[in-house]
């Protein structure tokens, strides 16, 4: 294996891994400030409008850099897994597409609709926390796959050649 493989695909497993687990631990945390009876609704609001910049910013970095990790995987695999990584390229950037659109169509009106913070709930916003729950259920649930594909061992030809295991 080249050089260059093994390290983008190891940054790649790396950062889907770290995207995953921090998209879950937000939802986690997320959920548990948002039904926590110690919080009024305009402490909700608030804290909705401060995470869920950071939870944006921080997921467009990711994907970005995974992005890259996983054109670079996919072009210097060779013959190794071309087709596997060919994959997950498109994969991680259907999840990014998936992240971007959610942010742009539906994040930014939903977070519109909470300033100022203590609001009654509309239909619209209704309408839109479902999409966004929808939107990141899929856009994770592709970068999930993608960090499966991309975790499985990689053998080099000679391997497949004599069924190494």
């Amino acid at each position: 294996m080249n050089k260059t493989f093994s390290i983008s695909l190891t940054l790649l497993r790396v950062l889907l891994a770290a995207w995953i687990g921090a998209a879950v631990l937000y939802v986690i945390t997320s959920v548990a400030e948002q039904t926590a009876s110690v919080f009024d609704s305009v402490v909700r609001d608030q804290l909705a409008t401060v995470r869920f910049p950071l939870y944006y910013q921080f997921g467009f970095v990711v994907h970005f850099a995974v992005a890259f990790l996983s054109v670079f995987t996919w072009l210097s695999a060779k013959s190794i897994a071309s087709r596997r990584f060919l994959v997950v390229m498109l994969l991680v950037f259907a999840s990014f597409a998936m992240f971007m659109l959610d942010y742009h169509f539906v994040y930014t009106p939903l977070q519109n609709s909470i300033i100022p913070p203590g609001q009654a709930r509309t239909q619209t916003f209704m309408k839109l926390h479902i999409w966004s729950r929808r939107a990141n259920e899929t856009h994770l649930t592709a970068a999930f796959i993608a960090t499966l594909l991309a975790a499985f061992p990689v053998r080099t030809p000679v391997e497949r050649a004599h069924g190494a295991n």
